[in-house]
């Protein structure tokens, strides 16, 4: 009997933790549902802001009387990339798949690629500056424990920093390391540049009906106003693309956690029932053999 009472705390124990998972489950799916709608939200006006800064310097590269400003130059002629700053979004908790674990892979790749004295790190997550101290990397600043409120404060700091290192030459290029949100089952590890931008046009053959805007006091006006606008919403879309993906990834994580509890529980019952089911066999042969004898 020592061994059914071995099953039945086993079963008991699996059981409280399926509770625990089923419960985690239910609140990344909350989560989820709040990063979600903030990011499907906030991809239009990106996609939006970006094809209107690519209109303006598009502008002012097809007009020989417009003198280019530093803005300008930036998207036009970009600097060899010699320092660098690089934004890598992680999770501040685990029990999330292989989110971080394949993020940090591709910032394992993106440094690996890059002499590590050019590197300007910035972290987001406890999971990312973890990944810096063992890699005896030194990170600028650490963002740990944000959240959802807070992920604008955040971007609009490293965006102004970022823009007056730029102009001060001390980086050359920003990029962010996050997980692009496909699906709450599909995250892709992207390494993005947010500045300067690729100015090619996502779609071909659309200056064919482009309309000539005004743009007033002048195109490099305009542009010098919507650059700390445009990194800062390149940088909150990355963010909350990370966050949708962490809460996505530790939902089917827990799902997963979830049913295998369920499976276990199955089996263990049913050796439990087989053990029980031998000992009340065992106790009608031992009956039936004293009344025979």
């Amino acid at each position: 009997m020592a061994g059914l009472q071995d099953i039945r705390r086993r079963i008991r124990s699996v059981k409280n933790t399926q509770q625990v998972t089923k419960a985690m489950k239910m609140i990344s799916a909350v989560k989820l549902r709040k990063s979600q709608e903030r990011l499907v939200a906030l991809r239009p006006y990106a996609s939006k802001m970006l094809d209107v800064v690519r209109r303006v310097v598009g502008r002012i590269k097809g007009d020989s009387e417009i003198q280019p400003g530093p803005a300008a130059l930036a998207f036009l002629f970009p600097r060899e990339e010699k320092r660098i700053r690089v934004i890598l979004v992680a999770s501040d908790k685990g029990l999330c798949g292989g989110f971080n674990a394949n993020v940090l892979k591709a910032a394992n790749a993106f440094v690996a690629e890059c002499a590590p004295e050019i590197v300007h790190l910035d972290v987001v997550g406890k999971r990312a500056a973890e990944w810096a101290r063992k890699r005896k990397m030194t990170a600028a600043k650490e963002y740990l424990n944000i959240p959802l409120a807070g992920l604008q404060s955040v971007v609009t700091e490293i965006a102004a920093g970022a823009i007056d290192q730029y102009n001060a030459d001390q980086i050359d290029a920003l990029y962010v390391i996050y997980n692009y949100f496909n699906s709450p089952m599909s995250q892709t590890p992207t390494v993005f540049r947010v500045f300067p931008v690729e100015m090619e046009r996502r779609t071909e053959g659309r200056e064919a009906i482009e309309v000539s805007h005004l743009l007033e006091p002048d195109p490099n006006a305009v542009l010098e106003t919507l650059l700390p606008r445009f990194v800062e919403t390149e940088l909150l879309r990355n963010l909350l693309e990370s966050s949708a993906s962490e809460h996505g990834a530790r939902m089917a994580a827990m799902d997963k956690a979830s049913k295998n509890a369920g499976e276990m529980i199955a089996k263990l019952t049913l050796t439990m029932n087989k053990i029980r089911q031998a000992g009340i066999t065992n106790q009608i042969i031992e009956i039936v053999s004293g009344a025979n004898a």
